[in-house]
């Protein structure tokens, strides 16, 4: 039978081998295979079996010095870490001159922060001396000038030094990156577009997982890749407050993003999400987020939780509905729900009081007017593409609006009701069946923009020479209108733009 670390570890818990003997036969697998999964489960059982003998620093140390396999150098490094700290100095030091790998340069760097003396500090300040890239060097200045390095604690010293590395592996393998320095620490970091940057020879599929190390980031521009999966790691970023990753593969919005409790800002428009993990209503500081097409068909109940968010695009999705826990969102501004399947709004919506736009334009729904007016702080509705035949009387009652989209629709008349937006300023009535317009349509003094493209109007009713705060008139692709009315030569005269 095939010997395996588990079953070796397996044998010595139920006392059927020895532990030096189950040690003599991990040392073996570790020693003559050549494959480095195997080496790496070896040593992890090596660790659990638990047995800090000189023997098996050594073996360690050896691993950790000259073996090949990256995997297996790294697991060396964390094992000497975990159980050999207080002799870890020598050969962190000797490795550290020789390591290559950016995965075992960071956990070198981390195991000397955790070694608390003198001569580690030292070390890792004369390594800070020697950093050779200008925003590291720059930002570390005051630091230096005043002795205030030397206060710092070997783990802080050793943050700093792994941000160099990180950054330098990032300027290698990618050339062009722009990042933000402050006091040693990567504070802001754009890698977006790294594909278009390169050529296509360098394309950045995967987050490493070494971009856990860079917790003192507060931005993170990632868009325009082909991420399709993001590193647990990504938790250790909770001082992140700006998130961008747009235009990826993503399909799920996982735990990891959702346990990010500082970020106010996320954006993963132009994804494939489909579901969006429970946690999202432990992001309590979030102010935006951005799920423009993706692939979505329901929400979680616990977006209630989302108590300070302020924009919600869900434009582009294949929602049917909302939950009625949307009632939670009482600081939302802005909701965009444009481009999915809803045919009804929930009731509860009329708690959104804060709520100032609303976007509901290409879905299949004719909206409660009566519903929408006590949405007291209303200034902006969106109802392009929804097949409306009619507006009901009620429409009246939104008496806060100044944006008013109806484009794409099939309306033939307006409701006298509409002459109550008296603060409306745009007005779209764009491809639509108008024939005409009524004579109270003068009645909307405030409008500054009113587009009536693709109509059929034949002319246009006397009292527009009232709307004297209108700036633009779009009256093109409607044949039946011949030339522009004498009545809007004044309102040019004040500034009117007229096309036709």
């Amino acid at each position: 039978m095939k010997i395996s670390p588990n079953l070796i570890y397996q044998e010595f818990k139920e006392g059927n081998l020895e532990k030096q003997s189950a040690i003599n036969q991990l040392f073996t697998l570790i020693n003559n295979s050549d494959d480095a999964e195997l080496r790496v489960e070896s040593i992890e059982i090596l660790i659990k079996i638990g047995s800090n003998n000189e023997q098996i620093f050594e073996l360690f140390e050896n691993l950790l010095i000259s073996d090949s396999h990256e995997k297996v150098r790294n697991t060396a490094i964390k094992a000497i870490k975990n159980n050999f700290i207080e002799k870890a100095f020598t050969p962190m030091k000797w490795a550290l001159q020789h390591e290559t790998s950016i995965i075992c340069l960071i956990s070198i760097i981390s195991t000397l922060g955790r070694i608390q003396s003198e001569k580690a500090k030292l070390f890792l300040i004369d390594k800070l001396k020697n950093i050779d890239i200008f925003e590291f060097n720059e930002s570390l200045q005051n630091l230096f000038n005043g002795g205030k390095i030397n206060n710092f604690k070997n783990e802080s010293l050793s943050d700093i030094l792994n941000n160099y590395y990180v950054i330098k592996h990032f300027k290698k393998e990618f050339k062009d990156i722009d990042y933000i320095v402050k006091d040693g620490l990567v504070i802001s970091l754009d890698l977006s577009g790294i594909s278009t940057h390169v050529f296509g020879w360098k394309i950045l599929r995967k987050l490493p997982e070494f971009i856990g190390v860079l917790k003192y980031l507060k931005k993170l521009d990632l868009k325009i890749n082909r991420i399709a999966k993001l590193p647990k790691t990504i938790v250790n970023l909770d001082n992140l407050i700006y998130l961008d990753l747009s235009n990826n593969n993503l399909k799920k919005l996982t735990e990891s993003i959702c346990l990010l409790s500082s970020l106010e800002f996320l954006n993963l428009r132009y994804n494939k999400i489909t579901e969006i993990h429970s946690s999202i209503g432990k992001l309590k500081n979030l102010k935006t987020l951005d799920l423009r097409h993706n692939s979505l068909k329901t929400l979680p109940n616990e977006i209630y939780g989302l108590f300070s968010l302020e924009i919600l695009d869900l434009h582009g999705n294949q929602l049917n509905s909302l939950p009625i826990s949307i009632e939670g969102l009482r600081s939302l501004r802005k909701l965009e729900l444009g481009l999915n399947n809803i045919e009804e709004l929930p009731e509860e919506i009329i708690n959104l009081q804060s709520l100032k736009k609303l976007g509901l334009g290409g879905n299949k729904i004719s909206p409660n007017f009566s519903l929408l007016s006590n949405l007291t702080s209303l200034t902006d509705l969106d109802l392009y593409d929804n097949n409306l035949r009619l507006l009901p009387n009620e429409i009246g009652l939104l008496k806060t609006l100044d944006t008013l989209i109806l484009r794409n629709n099939k309306l033939t008349d307006l409701p006298e009701s509409l002459k109550n937006l008296r603060s409306l300023q745009k007005l779209d009535l764009s491809w639509n069946n108008l024939v005409t317009l009524p004579e109270w349509f003068g009645s909307l003094t405030s409008l500054k923009e009113l587009n009536l493209w693709g109509n059929n109007l034949k002319s246009l009713p006397s009292s527009v020479v009232n709307l004297e705060s209108l700036k633009i008139l779009n009256l093109n692709f409607n044949k039946y209108i011949r030339k522009i009315p004498d009545s809007l030569k004044t309102l040019q005269n004040k500034g009117l733009k007229i096309y036709k």
